[in-house]
This record gives C-alpha cells, structure tokens and sequence, in this order.
C-alpha cells in the first residue's frame, strides 16, 4: 500500500500553509488562552467540566481539520505530479521520468535545428557521420525505385534507438506491380529478425554489438582513389537492419552522388520540411535513367530527408517522399523485439 504519509512536510510546505506551523508554544498559548476567558469566573466545578469539555472540542476540531488538509492536499499533489510527468514527456532533454508500469524513461537531448550558413564540406561531412547526431529517430516515408522490374513504390516505418538500450524496428511495404508484401526487421540484445508476413517465417540472426557511433570520418578518409584508379570509400557504423538506410545513414548515395564537390552546388541553406531545417543541394550524375538529382539534408544531422532525381526533360524518375520524421524522442525499446506466434523458422537447408 502506498503511504501518502510520506514527505508530508515537503508536500505541505509548497502550499499557501507553507508559513503556518502549530508547535509546543503554540499549544500551550491555546490552553492559556481558554484558562484566562471569561468562563474562569463560574464556579470552578462548572468551569472545570467546560474547560475539558472545550478542550476534548478544540483539540477534536484541530484534528478533524489537519486530517481533512493532509488528505485533500495528498490528493491534490498526487493530480499535480501525474500532469507534471506527462507535461515535461519530450521537453526536459536528459530526465527520467517515472512511468507506473515500467522502468525510469530516457528522455534524449532534443533537437536544436540549425539556420547557420554551412559550406558543402560541412554538410558532406555531416551526411557520412549521420550516426553521431542523433540518438533516437521514429519516421515514415515513401521510396520508388524505377531500375526493379514492375515499377516499384515502398512504404517504410521505422524506430531506431542508437544509444540508450539500442535496438530498432522496420516495417517495409513493398508495392509491386499492384500487391504488397510486408517484411519485418527488428535488432536487439545482440539478435536480429527478419520476418515475412506472407509466408508466416523468420530468419533470426546474431551481431557482435558495437560501440556506436565509433570515430568520426573526414572527407579525405571516406573518399579516395586506390591504385587502379578506382574511387575507395569507407563507411561509418550503423544499425544491423537496413530498413531506415536511405534516410537515416545515407553514406551509398552520398558516396556515389556528392563525392566529388565540384558536381553539386547549394540551392538553399534553409527551407523547411517536416518541421525540419533542411539544406537543399541540386547536382550533375551520369545515369542511364537520370542525368540530375536535388537532396533535402538536415542540417542538424546530416539525415537525407527527402530526394528526386530527374532525367534530361526534368521529369521524376526516382524519389524518397517524408511522411514523418521524430529525431531525439523518447522509444519504447519493446518494440525492438519481435511477436514470433504464428511465425515458423526458416530452414535456410531447404
């Protein structure tokens, strides 16, 4: 049972009695006060009788009243402490608020969108280094390919905690020539589990687990040529699912888009998407099926946000479209495992 009694006088003191307290001294002025009345000039039997009888009321009074306080104050505290909880969810960066049903909740430092003016080596840098700005993310988006036969579109939703208890979940909705097919991802605890829900199976895997995010990349180390004259590229950490890729930890289509500095050039230091500061990049790429593309890069992060890419008329050819993107909100890491009922093992011998 839980004792309401507890920190009664901190409870107390933050209400308008704060100032009022009732000790020894003040009892006894109490006593006097109704020894020196008027009612000491009866007859002492009678007087006595009332002092007692007035005493046993005063004292009742008090008590009744000091009960009533306690118990609608303790009342009143407890309603103010449930909305303080959930008012500060999300706006007080690095403070574990207690939830009833479980464990302290982390509470990432929240974002700060930057609106300074930043060089293409400073978004570059960003873009290969995603993995070091962010600590949680939740999003949406729809990507559509157009190299994968049938004309492909895809819906992925995503959660991904990098630092307190990492883990991730993905869901990636695959729209192919009219039907879907819904594939599950999700990583913890040294496991990952990659499910379909059109043959009821799972493949479960492990990972050595890492520290994340390691150490940061330079331009010069992520990019180079090597002795053949072919472009060398090293890349950063990341989550053992691939679901949030394009978005969250873009360092493919950096590499093979933005590598070289003199083919793109920056259209916008800041418009905004999603709620999101953005940096808008407008470059040359010699493609079959396209000759141009525009990103849409947080400037915080480094996240590729959205992109096009345009073939010689202009037309869209390609694209990553945002439907949501949460950076730094609080994750229910049990998402992060997966409801395996129903689901048989595959048998990759088969």
């Amino acid at each position: 049972m839980e004792n309401k009694l507890e920190n009664l006088k901190e409870k107390m003191d933050g209400t308008i009695l704060r100032d009022v307290y009732f000790d020894d001294k003040q009892y006894h002025r109490v006593l006097n006060s109704i020894n020196n009345s008027q009612f000491q000039k009866q007859p002492s039997t009678l007087r006595n009788k009332f002092n007692f009888l007035l005493s046993i009321s005063v004292v009742s009074i008090m008590f009744l009243s000091i009960t009533y306080f306690v118990g609608t104050q303790l009342q009143f505290f407890d309603g103010i402490q449930v909305k303080r909880a959930s008012d500060s969810e999300g706006t007080i960066p690095n403070t574990p608020i207690k939830d009833t049903n479980s464990e302290a909740k982390y509470i990432p430092p929240k974002q700060e969108e930057n609106y300074k003016e930043m060089t293409k080596e400073e978004i570059l840098t960003k873009m290969i280094n995603t993995v070091d700005n962010f600590e949680t993310a939740i999003g949406e988006y729809k990507i559509h390919y157009n190299n994968i036969p049938g004309d492909s579109d895809s819906v992925v939703e995503y959660s991904i905690s990098l630092k307190n208890k990492p883990g991730g979940f993905g869901k990636r909705t695959d729209i192919v020539n009219g039907k879907e097919e819904v594939n599950l991802q999700y990583y913890t605890d040294g496991s990952v589990w990659i499910l379909s829900q059109q043959t009821k199976t799972f493949l479960e895997s492990k990972y050595l687990e890492e520290a994340i995010p390691g150490t940061p990349l330079k331009i010069n180390d992520a990019f180079s040529i090597d002795s053949d004259g072919n472009n060398s590229t090293i890349y950063r950490e990341r989550p053992p699912i691939d679901v949030a890729n394009e978005t969250l930890f873009p360092y493919e289509i950096v590499s093979n888009y933005t590598r070289d500095l003199n083919s793109w050039n920056i259209e916008k230091q800041n418009e905004k998407l999603l709620g999101h500061n953005t940096l808008v990049i407008k470059g040359n790429i010699n493609r079959r099926d396209f000759q141009s593309f525009r990103f849409w890069v947080d400037k915080d992060t480094g996240i590729l946000l959205k992109y096009e890419t345009y073939n010689s008329t202009g037309d869209v050819v390609e694209y990553l479209y945002p439907k949501r993107l949460e950076i730094n909100v609080p994750i229910d890491n049990k998402k992060f495992t997966p409801n395996l009922d129903g689901y048989q093992n595959f048998d990759l011998s088969r």
